[in-house]
């Protein structure tokens, strides 16, 4: 397990296999150990991801992705938030991670992964900003209620503003939201649309550096 949680760090189409399986490592049942048999043949079947860093002209925006599962653990009811955040093609930072909170509404748990979203793209706007690199984002989620509670006045000036003055909330279909991938378990071919869409691609073998 502790390899997994290594290889999760660059294998965002492990990232919420890894995560799930984590929460269970205190009291691991017999389906947990299957569970985990399961995605050691999915690397053995996919055995490398490789991020594509091609040539591109200076970018002035990011591009960051919202999704969430709604009480998506059956056990504690609670809700995952998945992000990722992009500048132009180059993959940046994503995540799959339970919501502290339990949500008593897919709206609810859309709007927490939307703030989760929203403050590590402005911790990275911040790191960029300080290397002279002025930027700002696009924030995409594919719950129109959550966008909607956000738009609304009142509901935190300290949120709202950092929201309006950096970044740009659009909605995006829900089947073209690659963030997807890090909220509930997909199928093949769902991951390897998600994963191409990414500018990644898995490879067989070892790469020639190694």
């Amino acid at each position: 397990m502790a390899r997994a949680n290594y290889l999760a760090a660059d294998r965002i189409d492990i990232q919420y296999a890894v995560k799930a399986l984590a929460t269970k490592m205190a009291k691991p049942t017999n389906g947990d150990w299957q569970r985990l048999k399961r995605l050691g043949r999915y690397l053995v079947g996919k055995p490398r991801l490789v991020i594509c860093y091609d040539r591109q002209e200076p970018k002035t925006r990011l591009t960051s992705y919202s999704d969430s599962d709604w009480a998506g653990d059956k056990k504690t009811r609670k809700s995952t938030s998945g992000g990722i955040v992009r500048m132009g093609t180059h993959y940046i930072k994503s995540w799959s991670k339970n919501q502290s909170t339990i949500a008593l509404s897919s709206a609810e748990a859309e709007l927490y992964a939307i703030i989760k979203t929203a403050s590590e793209t402005l911790g990275i706007i911040s790191i960029l900003w300080d290397w002279g690199m002025p930027i700002e984002a696009d924030l995409f989620a594919d719950a129109s209620a959550a966008l909607g509670i956000i738009g609304r006045s009142g509901l935190g000036k300290l949120l709202q503003e950092s929201i309006r003055k950096q970044l740009k909330l659009d909605k995006v279909l829900g089947t073209e939201n690659p963030a997807d991938m890090n909220t509930k378990g997909l199928n093949a071919e769902s991951i390897e649309k998600y994963v191409r869409m990414l500018n990644m691609e898995h490879k067989e073998g070892r790469t020639e550096f190694a």
